[in-house]
């Protein structure tokens, strides 16, 4: 029994691992988040987003333009990405991705949209824009 038990385990770690390399994943499919500058009046966002692991780099967003990022959630989903935005007179940081939380909200694309008055999120399941966070650019 414990054999048989022991088997199953190293033969999905070897999926999971195999799984990581690859396009399709048994377990769980590939994440995509895409932060979206939605401001008005020109303007620019710059976005430094990070997780534990993966650090994304700085970018300079014009209105329209977004940065995204593909991922898989790690094993114990607990996977964790902030960022960092300075655009006009606000500066802030955030949560933008939180597996325990976006796996109710988006299966393989995770919309966000930055704009004067906050930040939303996008529900993929029930078809809405989400308020996550507040702030006031003039």
């Amino acid at each position: 029994m414990l054999k048989s038990l022991v088997t199953i385990i190293v033969f999905l770690l070897i999926v999971r691992a195999q799984d990581d390399l690859g396009d399709d994943s048994v377990f769980d499919g590939k994440k995509t988040v895409r932060v979206l500058n939605a401001m008005n009046d020109g303007i620019l966002v710059y976005l430094h987003c990070r997780s534990r692991d993966n650090d994304l780099g700085k970018h300079v967003l014009a209105v329209g333009e977004y940065q995204q990022w593909s991922f898989r959630d790690n094993f114990l989903d607990s996977t964790l990405f902030w960022c960092k935005m300075d655009a006009g007179n606000v500066h802030a940081r955030f949560e933008v991705y939180r597996a325990k939380i976006e796996e109710t909200l988006c299966d393989s694309l995770c919309n966000r949209a930055l704009t004067n008055d906050g930040a939303y999120f996008y529900d993929q399941f029930r078809g809405y824009w989400q308020k996550r966070l507040s702030w006031y650019i003039p």
